[in-house]
């Protein structure tokens, strides 16, 4: 699993060329002419931005053929060969899930000389972005596609322990209390508490794990779920995956005063149609890694500084000892 990877300035110079070169529709062509269809031949094309980051960056490619038939592509670069594991990794699932379920976006191939996967481009509307009565069902078919990745008996690198993912929160809580002092009685406590609290974890085999899992990582195209984005992949316990997606999808209900009574439900629906399909899945760890991603949010927070900033980051706090709690009590319970 991949932390906090910072680009040195010149890597950071040499993609931005990189993405401007390949804006020009005819420079991305050329690399990808081969991987077109048998046949296609180009008569028009687009190359547009879909994100930028300092390590990375994403463009799509409209391809019109001569007679007239239309692709779309994703083109991901990075500025260093990180794309090369992603890519070994996608093989791997490529060879284990169905092409025509609910699955994962994976690359079509790898141009290592410009660092670059090409996937093909996911038409349709983000699962975060769907908030009427078809959101309980795909939440629950979002959690059967979590559990097929993690019944997938591969290992795409040594595991990530309890200790590491604490390590990293652990360093976003010191940015934090360095850098909004105001925050730090809110954070430090939790740190204390969610150390103490790993000691309290139930045995979990690690898994192959999506990383990042979040409403804004799914796109549903009318007929299939897919899960996009696998820069975060990893190999630990599968609880992780779970509280993560538990912690997202809390943090935009808690912000977001204009979605619909049933949301309410959205968290139980994922949670529960999760551990019907993994029942060995501990609820115990779920909850520790749910509280551990709200923590780690408040400094996501606290960078970005969003509008509503100052009310969420305790709000986000209280449900991090919620999450907390059932971690603790359950032990209690025993």
């Amino acid at each position: 699993m991949r932390f906090r990877f910072k680009p040195t300035p010149d890597q950071r110079a040499a993609l931005h060329r990189q993405m401007v070169r390949l804006e020009r529709p005819e420079a991305a062509l050329d690399l990808l002419g081969r991987w077109l269809p048998a046949g296609f031949r180009a008569a028009f094309a687009t190359c547009t931005p879909a994100s930028a980051h300092t390590d990375r960056f994403v463009l799509r490619l409209d391809v019109v053929s001569e007679t007239g038939e239309a692709r779309a592509y994703a083109l991901k670069v990075y500025s260093d060969d990180f794309g090369a594991e992603v890519w070994a990794h996608g093989q791997a699932l490529a060879a284990r899930l169905g092409p025509d379920q609910d699955g994962l976006s994976v690359p079509l191939c790898y141009l290592p000389q410009e660092r670059m996967l090409v996937f093909p481009w996911v038409a349709g509307t983000f699962l975060s972005g769907i908030v009427n009565e078809a959101k309980i069902d795909l939440l629950r078919r979002a959690a059967l596609l979590a559990a097929a990745l993690h019944r997938l008996n591969i290992a795409p690198e040594p595991p990530t322990s309890v200790e590491m993912l604490l390590a990293d929160t652990r360093g976003r809580v010191e940015r934090t209390g360095r850098r909004w002092p105001a925050h730090d009685a809110l954070v430090a406590p939790l740190l204390t508490a969610l150390e103490q609290a790993a000691a309290l974890l139930d045995p979990a085999d690690p898994a192959p794990v999506h990383g990042d899992m979040a409403g804004g990582q799914f796109v549903w195209t009318g007929e299939r779920l897919v899960l996009l984005d696998l820069d975060m992949f990893g190999y630990t316990d599968p609880a992780y995956d779970v509280g993560h997606f538990l912690a997202q999808l809390e943090r935009r209900c808690l912000w977001d005063r204009t979605l619909p009574e049933h949301a309410a439900g959205w968290l139980t629906a994922f949670r529960d149609a999760y551990l019907a399909a993994l029942p060995d899945v501990s609820p115990r760890n779920i909850a520790f890694y749910q509280s551990l991603t709200l923590v780690r949010k408040i400094y996501t927070v606290c960078r970005k500084q969003p509008p509503d900033g100052a009310a969420l980051i305790p709000r986000l706090a209280q449900r991090a000892w919620v999450a907390l709690e059932d971690v603790i009590g359950a032990e209690q319970r025993r």
